[in-house]
């Protein structure tokens, strides 16, 4: 990345609001799918942890250069959810951010995200993933929507 930025937060990736079901999550076919993308990932069913069995499933991905990314997958309801990078830097959570875009959401357009930060806040809207463009305009616009809220 050009910018390097060390505020880390953690990113909350979904569906549109209106249309919550797009991706159609189900937690083993996403763990699949993540270690395909991401040899060396590790993800783990939280069930108990959960109020719903298997409703959460945890992941800790290989990012390049021996650095990785811990993340959690929420499904509340059946074919529901949202996909977290905890703890991450923006160019950390683009890495995934990419990857839901290009290899799991069904359309580029369907990945919104917002962050912890901004619902500490109390800000309620969502940003979208460029349906177009490399890690590093993800990584942007997450770095963006960090100054918005820290303005």
């Amino acid at each position: 990345m050009t910018e390097t930025d060390a505020r880390r937060t953690t990113f909350s990736f979904a569906p549109p609001v209106d249309d919550a079901a797009a991706w159609d999550i189900e937690l083993n076919d996403f763990a699949d799918r993540l270690m395909q993308g991401f040899p060396g990932t590790e993800t783990w069913l939280l069930g108990a942890q959960a109020p719903h069995p298997q409703e959460g499933l945890g992941f800790d991905m290989p990012l390049g250069g021996g650095a990785r990314m811990e993340g959690l997958v929420n499904t509340p309801y059946p074919k529901v959810g949202a996909v977290m990078a905890l703890n991450a830097t923006a160019d950390e959570a683009a890495v995934l951010a990419r990857w839901l875009r290009d290899h799991y959401a069904p359309a580029p357009d369907l990945v919104h995200f917002t962050s912890e930060r901004a619902l500490e806040l109390g800000v309620t809207e969502y940003g979208r993933i460029p349906a177009t463009g490399d890690v590093h305009e993800i990584s942007r616009v997450l770095r963006e929507h960090l100054d918005e809220v820290d303005a």
